[in-house]
C-alpha cells in the first residue's frame, strides 16, 4: 500500500489557534503547516471575509520541525463568526487554497472557512466529556419502583420481557425503570470512565419516552418525582459525572398543562404558545402531523418568557439547586421556531443560551440536528449537536456487516433490508475509508472548529437501531 502524500494542514487546536475563546477586537495568532518536501512556496497569506468584505494578512514563515515548516499570521477578530482560509502561492506560479473542506486548487467558498467564534463559550469540560446516555424507563429499577402505580397510558412489562418494537407497544410498554435505579448503578458508569450523564425527558408524560410531557416544572413521579432527581444529580457530581436533561422545545405532549387549558378556549393566554389553525382553538399544528405533540409558536412572548427567558423559565428552574443540572439537551432543535416562512430558530438558541449563562455559565447546550447541522451550529447558541451525517452514519456504512436478520417495523411489517437512519437507500451503503473521511469532512466543513467539538460522536441512540446489530464481532 502506498503511503499517502502529506499535505498542508490547519486546524482549530491550541497548535495552529492561539486561542478558541476571542473576543471582538482582539488578535489571533494562527498557523499553518506545510510538509517540508512540499513543493516552493513564494507566499503564504490568509483571506478573512469581515462584514463580508475580503481582508487579507501576511503569513510568516516560523521554521521547520519534525518534517513540517509552520507559517503563522495575525488575524483580528471583527465579527461574532469570523471564517478565514489559506492561500498558497507556489513559486511555480500555482495556487491553492485550503480551508475546513481541504486543500483546492480552486478559490473556495466562505461556508467552508475555518472560524473564530466572538460569542460566549462553553465551558472547558465539555471538550473533555465521555457521555452514557440513559432513556429511564430501560435502564434499572430500584425497590421503590414496585410501589408506582402503572399509568393508565402503559402495558406493563416484566424486567424480562423482550421489547415490544410494533406501535402501540413501541411508546407504551412499560418497563417501570426509575432514577433511584440509576442512581445505584452510578459506579458502574465510573468504571467505564463516564463523566457525563445524559438523561432523556424526566418530566410527566404519556409514553416510556416521555417526549410528550403533560408539565415541564417537575419530575414524574414514577421515577420517582423531584427528590429522586435531587439524589441522583447529587450522588453523580460526588463521582465527577455531569448530568443534563432533555428539553422538547418543538412542541409539548396534549396532556400538557399549557395545552389544556387553551384547547377549545380562544380566550386563553396559553393560545398564543400553539399553532391553532381555527377559531375555535381544536385543531392545530403538531410535530410531523401527530396529533399528540403540538408544536409550539415561539412568536409568543408569554411563551418565551414561561419556558426559555429568564431565572423563573423552566430552562432556568433546573439550572438551580437543588436540582442543579450542567446543561440540556434539546430535542427536535432543528424544527424549533420553524414553520412554513416562520424562522425563529436562532432567537430560540440565543434566548436559551442567555438565560443558562445568566443562571449558570458552567453548562452546555446540545441540539439534536438530525441531518446537516451547519446552518444551525454557527457558536450563537448551540455549544454543538447530537447529529447523525457527520459521524454515524458514515460509520455504519463503513464498518457495518448486514445479516439480513428479520425484524418488525412500527407498524408491525417483516423487513429483512437493515434500517438506516430512515433513509430509504436499500438498506445500509458500503463505504471504505476514504469514503468515511469524505462524508466526516463534508458534513462538519461548515462548523467552527469549536462547535465540532460539542458534536455526540455517537454509534448510536434512543431513535436509531443498535450499531451492534449490523457490526461485526471484531467491531
Amino acid at each position: 500500500m502506498t503511503t499517502p502524500t502529506l499535505l498542508p494542514h490547519h486546524d482549530g487546536s491550541p497548535l495552529h489557534v492561539s486561542t478558541q475563546t476571542p473576543a471582538l477586537g482582539e488578535l489571533v495568532r494562527v498557523r499553518l503547516r506545510v510538509p517540508a518536501d512540499y513543493p516552493a512556496l513564494r507566499a503564504v497569506r490568509t483571506l478573512s471575509n469581515p462584514d463580508h468584505e475580503p481582508a487579507w494578512t501576511e503569513a510568516t514563515e516560523l521554521g521547520t520541525a519534525d518534517g513540517w515548516t509552520w507559517w503563522e499570521a495575525p488575524i483580528v477578530v471583527r465579527n461574532r463568526r469570523h471564517g478565514y482560509r489559506w492561500l498558497l502561492v507556489h513559486e511555480s506560479g500555482r495556487v491553492e487554497w485550503l480551508n475546513q473542506a481541504g486543500l483546492s486548487d480552486l478559490e473556495t467558498r466562505d461556508a467552508d472557512d475555518f472560524a473564530l467564534i466572538a460569542h460566549p463559550a462553553p465551558p472547558e469540560w465539555m471538550y473533555d466529556a465521555v457521555m452514557y446516555q440513559v432513556f429511564p424507563d430501560r435502564f434499572a429499577r430500584s425497590a421503590a419502583a414496585d410501589r408506582h402505580p402503572t399509568p393508565d397510558w402503559a402495558i406493563p412489562a416484566t424486567w424480562d420481557e423482550p421489547v415490544d418494537p410494533v406501535m402501540p407497544g413501541r411508546s407504551q410498554q412499560f418497563y417501570g425503570g426509575d432514577l433511584d435505579g440509576i442512581r445505584e448503578h452510578l459506579d458502574h458508569l465510573v468504571g467505564l470512565g463516564v463523566n457525563l450523564l445524559y438523561l432523556t425527558p424526566f418530566f410527566p408524560a404519556a409514553s416510556n419516552h416521555r417526549y410528550d410531557a403533560s408539565s415541564f416544572t417537575s419530575v414524574d413521579p414514577l421515577l420517582g418525582g423531584d427528590e429522586a432527581l435531587i439524589r441522583l444529580v447529587e450522588a453523580a457530581h460526588e463521582r465527577g459525572i455531569r448530568v443534563i436533561g432533555d428539553l422538547t422545545t418543538n412542541h409539548s405532549g396534549d396532556r400538557h398543562e399549557w395545552f389544556q387549558a387553551a384547547l377549545g378556549n380562544p380566550e386563553a393566554p396559553e393560545g398564543e404558545f400553539y399553532y391553532f389553525t381555527d377559531a375555535a382553538h381544536t385543531r392545530y399544528e403538531s410535530w410531523l402531523g401527530t396529533p399528540t405533540l403540538p408544536k409550539f409558536n415561539w412568536a409568543s412572548p408569554g411563551l418565551r418568557r414561561r419556558f426559555i427567558e429568564g431565572p423563573d423559565s423552566v430552562v432556568a428552574q433546573w439550572l438551580k439547586p437543588p436540582f442543579s443540572l450542567d446543561g440540556w439537551r434539546i430535542d427536535v432543535a432543528n424544527m424549533t421556531g420553524r414553520l412554513g416562512d416562520v424562522d425563529l430558530n436562532a432567537e430560540v438558541r440565543q434566548l436559551t443560551r442567555q438565560t443558562m449563562i445568566e443562571t449558570n455559565p458552567d453548562t452546555i447546550l446540545i441540539a439534536e440536528i438530525t441531518n446537516d447541522a451547519s446552518g444551525d451550529l454557527t457558536g450563537d447558541g448551540w455549544h454543538g449537536a447530537m447529529t447523525y451525517p457527520s459521524f454515524a452514519r458514515p460509520l455504519w456504512a463503513w464498518l457495518c456487516e448486514p445479516t439480513g436478520e428479520p425484524y418488525l417495523t412500527g407498524d408491525g411489517q417483516e423487513r429483512t433490508e437493515p434500517w438506516f437512519f430512515g433513509q430509504p437507500v436499500g438498506g445500509i451503503p458500503r463505504y471504505d475509508a476514504r469514503q468515511f473521511v469524505g462524508a466526516v469532512t463534508r458534513f462538519t466543513a461548515g462548523i467552527p472548529w469549536r462547535v465540532r467539538l460539542g458534536n455526540m460522536q455517537t454509534l448510536d441512540s434512543h431513535d436509531t437501531a443498535r450499531f451492534a446489530t449490523n457490526a461485526p464481532a471484531e467491531v
